[in-house]
């Protein structure tokens, strides 16, 4: 996104639309030569700063300005080891470039959370290893998410790296031991035995792409172009911010809830979990090859499940 744009259109917008805070992401956000004086934009309206990074082309110099700005780092580590997280990432020897980066934030006091996508290169035990760190370094949470099968997780082969489920469960159970005040582990569709299913916060985190794409929700977009979508994706696209002047409206009336109704079919309404269950991911159910309005089989515990899942994502 070019610095001007974000200044001239991108920023007053979002603050129009009351945006409280922004998480920049990519591709590889310091790959951005503006990526400092993008965050400020931000930052000078009094909108919180985040950023999402592989953490391995960080210059002391912007460690100071984001830190001056009291933005938060969040860092991919996939793994614990150069033959897991940085043979995942295309590069062996980015997995010490990442650790020292995440030492480096944790010393500047603007670490917030490491993000993890679990995968068939490391060991189980890695993930412990991983967790053991992100509290020495004081991160506030771990989330995980399993690999999926569309937008960039399709590109990794999803179904060869992808941890099958007993592993998921492995992972599960030897993470949440660092579970306590001072970390949070956030495991994003795991496999599911008996709990009813979270809701849907569409319209509540937004994401802007890079050729200005302004949708409710990014998993519902990358869902829609997957090839057994019945949904095309401007049916989550509200507008272009570079080419629409009436962003903060159109978020307004777009009403997710209200245009879609998660959960109505016969099986979720006649189910004794109904009254407590949030009824799952739309996006799963679109990347399934279902309407919005189907199960969420992957998750849901009363029905046979089906193998798909959603990739990790920031805001753009």
């Amino acid at each position: 996104m070019p610095l001007d744009l974000v200044r001239a259109r991108l920023v007053p917008q979002l603050a129009e639309a009351r945006v409280n805070r922004v998480t920049l992401t990519g591709g590889e956000p310091f790959m951005h030569e503006d990526l400092v004086e993008v965050a400020t934009a931000f930052h000078q309206v009094g909108m919180g700063v985040g950023v999402c990074t592989n953490a391995t082309i960080v210059t002391d110099e912007q460690i100071a300005a984001f830190t001056e700005m009291d933005a938060h780092m969040n860092v991919s580590l996939d793994g614990f080891s150069a033959d897991s997280h940085g043979v995942f990432r295309g590069r062996p020897e980015g997995f010490e470039e990442t650790v020292e980066t995440v030492k480096r934030f944790a010393r500047a006091g603007i670490l917030q959370g490491l993000l993890c996508t679990p995968n068939n290169l490391a060991e189980d035990q890695e993930y412990a290893e991983l967790c053991a760190f992100a509290k020495e370094q004081g991160a506030r949470y771990v989330l995980m998410n399993p690999l999926g099968e569309m937008g960039r997780g399709a590109a990794k082969g999803a179904q060869k790296l992808r941890r099958p489920d007993d592993h998921m469960r492995q992972i599960q159970q030897l993470t949440m031991p660092f579970e306590g005040e001072d970390l949070e582990l956030v495991h994003i569709r795991f496999p599911n035995e008996d709990k009813p299913l979270a809701g849907c916060e569409a319209g509540t985190i937004i994401y802007v792409f890079t050729k200005g794409e302004v949708t409710v929700c990014p998993y519902l977009v990358f869902a829609a172009r997957t090839r057994v979508s019945q949904h095309p994706d401007t049916d989550f696209i509200v507008g272009n911010v570079w080419t629409d002047d009436d962003i903060a409206a159109r978020l307004d009336a777009y009403r997710f809830h209200e245009r879609w109704k998660v959960g109505d079919n016969p099986t979720c309404g006649g189910c004794s979990l109904s009254g407590g269950c949030g009824k799952g991911c739309p996006a799963a159910v679109v990347a399934s090859g279902q309407r919005i309005g189907a199960v969420d089989s992957e998750l849901c515990p009363v029905v046979p499940r089906q193998s798909r899942v959603l990739p990790v994502v920031g805001v753009s």
